[in-house]
């Protein structure tokens, strides 16, 4: 428990109860044993405290229309001592689903060794490999409304205890989730209190976990893989002839049969369809859900990374180019100080992760694409550098900044995942790394370099990553320590794979 408080952030903000984290951290050596006591009694009797059944609603504006209240996100702020409690219950639960394989393998969200990464990962190299073989994916987009806000309590209970999950800890979070309440806040009004009758709340540390555990069963429905990350779900299979897109359309049946039963609700309008395909002439039947005919897109939307049905990154490289512009654009707006150090630190914070957010699963293999976003890259160093003249070289001003390229990063990011496979620290099988037993040079943890037959699966994870790897020294790939295997690989620079333009 003092462990728990002293990790406390204290720049948030108090609960509804007004017992701020600062408080709690500061005194945590005299606080720690009796909160102990408290929360132990809380889920002995598998009561929870009135106080902390209350939350403040802070509306997150999503997209679209800002008028429409539809379009944002109710996040939930609860009593600190309510959140450490349900770390507790989380916990636990956690432990109880893993250590008896309980979670669904596809789902990726709020899991340990799991990630928007390791999904698309997966998801990205099942599509190249399918696509070079000559086959057509017909992936759906599904989108849910409201996710979190209707999930049904007493189908919850069922569900819960279904897994195991009893006795006092079921009871606990019935209580938990049995007459709640909330207020919204708007630029420090508050609304009247309204009682909260549905939902796991959105910022509490349970509802995540019981949101998993709702939607638990929902693969098992369908024959077509689906994969999810907390709501975020897609549903694909490989279609050759019309049989099997009848089969797909079938699954989107099951799929309405089975929102009807839990009382989740998907949204036809925005979920889509997208066939990956490099055929001339690919199938194109329709799909129906809820007796709309599902919008056909060329490209798709999925975690944070926009799908062509080609699979050519170039849709999405050109989004990430932009973003990382419009970003630049705001601390050059917003920042003027000639502090070298200031505008490298908002650098490195607010524009550098929009061009590197899940580029292990992207990174091109084009010079054309490396350079465009390299001069993102570049103009930023011009900023941070405060100089501008045309005669100066940029490449020097990186070199003082410390900056490596974001190609080098980008390799670095995709071997440090083939660590974490061959060390099992992530979720992402390794049944795509076969060792070669007589390595010729190198090291003796060499993988078979991946035979492929065109460039979009070429430029994907594992073919580049693996040839990445087994360029790195022998003393590297030996290492066990994480962190001491990040900072040798920090001062290394990874080989380039061979490039086109």
């Amino acid at each position: 428990m003092r462990k728990q408080l002293q990790g406390l952030d204290s720049n948030k903000a108090a609960g509804p109860d007004g017992i701020s984290p600062r408080v709690l951290k500061e005194l945590a050596d005299s606080l720690s044993a009796p909160l102990a006591e408290i929360f132990q009694t809380t889920i002995d009797t598998g009561t929870t405290p009135t106080q902390w059944k209350t939350a403040l609603v802070t509306p997150i504006f999503k997209k679209g229309d800002k008028h429409r209240a539809s379009n944002y996100r109710p996040v939930s702020l609860t009593a600190v001592c309510c959140k450490l409690c349900e770390h507790v219950i989380a916990k636990a639960m956690l432990n109880h689903m893993d250590s008896h394989m309980l979670l669904s393998d596809l789902q990726h969200g709020f899991r340990r060794k799991r990630s928007c990464e390791s999904q698309l990962i997966i998801f990205v190299d099942e599509l190249a490999r399918g696509v070079s073989r000559g086959q057509q994916i017909d992936a759906v987009v599904m989108d849910f409304s409201k996710a979190f806000d209707v999930v049904q309590h007493g189908s919850l209970l069922v569900k819960l205890n279904y897994y195991g999950i009893r006795g006092s800890t079921l009871k606990w979070i019935d209580s938990f989730l049995t007459n709640r309440s909330q207020r919204v806040v708007v630029d420090g009004d508050m609304s009247e209190v309204a009682p909260v009758t549905s939902g796991v709340p959105q910022g509490s540390v349970l509802g995540p976990i019981l949101f998993l555990v709702y939607i638990n069963d929902m693969p098992e429905c369908i024959s077509s893989t689906s994969r999810l990350f907390a709501d975020d779900t897609i549903v694909y299979r490989p279609v050759s002839n019309e049989g099997d897109c009848q089969i797909l359309q079938k699954d989107l049946q099951a799929l309405e049969r089975w929102e009807t039963l839990w009382g989740m609700s998907f949204n036809p309008s925005k979920c889509n369809v997208v066939r990956i395909t490099r055929k001339k002439k690919p199938l194109k039947l329709p799909y129906m859900l809820k007796n709309e005919e599902l919008e056909s897109a060329a490209t798709a939307g999925y975690l944070g990374v926009t799908i062509s049905q080609d699979l050519s990154w170039n849709t999405h490289i050109a989004k990430v180019i932009a973003k990382g512009n419009r970003a630049l654009g705001f601390l050059r707006r917003n920042i003027n100080t000639r502090s070298i150090t200031t505008k490298s630190n908002a650098y490195n914070t607010i524009v550098r992760p929009t061009l590197e957010y899940a580029a292990s699963v992207w990174a091109p293999g084009y010079k054309t694409l490396i350079s465009a976003l390299e001069a993102v890259q570049r103009r930023a160093a011009r900023y941070v550098s405060n100089d501008y003249r045309r005669r100066e070289s940029v490449t020097n001003m990186m070199l003082k900044l410390g900056w490596e390229s974001l190609e080098e990063r980008r390799n670095k990011s995709r071997v440090s995942v083939i660590y974490k496979i061959v060390n099992k620290l992530i979720a992402i099988p390794d049944t795509q790394l076969v060792r070669n037993r007589a390595p010729t040079r190198g090291h003796d943890l060499k993988f078979h370099r991946i035979a492929t037959r065109t460039n979009y699966h070429k430029d994907s994870f594992f073919p580049t990553a693996i040839s990445l790897w087994n360029a790195l020294p022998p003393d590297l790939v030996k290492l066990k320590d994480t962190e001491h295997f990040r900072k040798v690989l920090n001062k290394c620079r990874v080989p380039s794979v061979m490039l086109r333009f």
